[in-house]
């Protein structure tokens, strides 16, 4: 049987090699794992994975290490396998990794994070490593809340789409909609909330308006997302905005924060977090209450100014699905709840064949 080429890699990755070795392996390493086929033979050598763990705790060399485990992360096979190892003391690599974007002072810490970000993209892995998350929730988000917390610069962009993929469990969701149990308790979204408009990170923005998404998708949460507690309106509407005028009745209609822009202001240039946000917005009008509020908040005069903007056509298609809900009375809409609708499969079939023209005539 030929002997495997990475048992001979292993005496360069020892403790007590020396760090010029070690560096030039961890690289070699590096480029292998670049390619699927070079991933599939890294996961055939659990020792050298293994090595390659344990030397993301070494501040000198944790760099290309962690960017190793990034790329083996990144393939659903590849996530699964890192979740089967222990690092010492620590229940799997979730636990380690957690550790690493908690501590302030820890090295590379963003690749740390996206490392979690790739475990819990997919869900047979999510529900694997979401007991070792639970435990950890408001350490997170206490350091997802602070640009500047760790101090060796790094800004952690990544929690957002972290905790994006965990808001697809039933248990995330319900985490952050109620209040922390600590002797000043708050409400863990609404903490996070700005950082839909935070300009200086897309990853921010985007996973941010990621978790308010996956929350619409349960008209359950709709009362909570709309309460004039969490003022989410404020949050959700700047980014489909820009510097037009409005007339002072439909000023008066918008939320106060989003009422008087200057004119340098400008919509959101990433083309999918206007998709979310759109696509949160008609999730919310599912319920009557969810649409009465959208439309004593201007909501409509937001959509209709946007579509004016937008040139995508399936932007244009989805704000006017919107904006037709937003401009019927309520007896026009004739559902309480059009979540519950019973769409038959002919009719289906008929609105995607509408939808589809649409989009090839634009």
């Amino acid at each position: 049987m030929a002997k495997d080429p990475f048992d001979e890699i292993l005496q360069f990755l020892q403790p007590d090699t020396r760090l010029d070795l070690k560096e030039l392996t961890l690289e070699h390493l590096l480029g292998i794992s670049a390619t699927p086929t070079g991933i599939e033979a890294l996961l055939k050598n659990a020792t050298v994975v293994r090595v390659i763990i344990e030397l993301t705790d070494d501040d000198e060399v944790c760099k290309n290490a962690l960017l190793i485990l990034v790329n083996i992360s990144s393939y659903e096979n590849g996530a699964s396998e890192l979740l089967k190892y222990k690092p010492n003391n620590k229940t799997n690599v979730v636990e380690l990794f957690i550790g690493y974007v908690i501590d302030p002072r820890k090295s590379c810490a963003d690749a740390a994070c996206m490392i979690l970000c790739n475990l819990t993209r997919v869900e047979s892995s999510l529900k694997v490593c979401l007991e070792t998350f639970i435990p950890h929730l408001e350490s997170l988000l206490q350091v997802f809340a602070h640009i500047n917390y760790n101090e060796k610069q790094y800004k952690l962009n990544y929690i957002a789409p972290l905790f994006s993929n965990l808001s697809c469990s039933p248990r995330i969701r319900k985490w952050f909609s109620e209040p922390s149990l600590k002797a000043y308790p708050f409400i863990p979204l609404k903490k996070i909330l700005p950082f839909c408009n935070y300009m200086e990170s897309e990853k921010r923005r985007s996973g941010m308006i990621r978790i308010v998404r996956n929350l619409s998708f349960d008209t359950s949460y709709h009362v909570f997302l709309l309460s004039e507690d969490l003022d989410l309106l404020s949050y959700l509407l700047p980014p489909i905005m820009g510097n037009e005028e409005y007339s002072d009745d439909e000023m008066e209609k918008l939320p106060a924060a989003v009422q008087y822009y200057s004119k340098d202001k400008r919509r959101d240039c990433v083309l999918e977090i206007r998709k979310e946000i759109i696509e949160t917005l008609n999730k919310l009008c599912a319920k009557r209450h969810g649409r009465e509020v959208l439309r004593n908040n201007g909501v409509y005069y937001v959509l209709r100014e946007y579509h004016r903007w937008e040139t995508e056509a399936s932007m244009l298609l989805a704000c006017e699905n919107v904006i037709d809900i937003l401009i019927q009375e309520e007896e026009e809409v004739g559902a309480e709840d059009l979540s519950l609708v019973q769409v038959p499969e002919d009719m289906k079939e008929k609105f995607n064949k509408m939808d589809e023209n649409y989009l090839n005539s634009a």
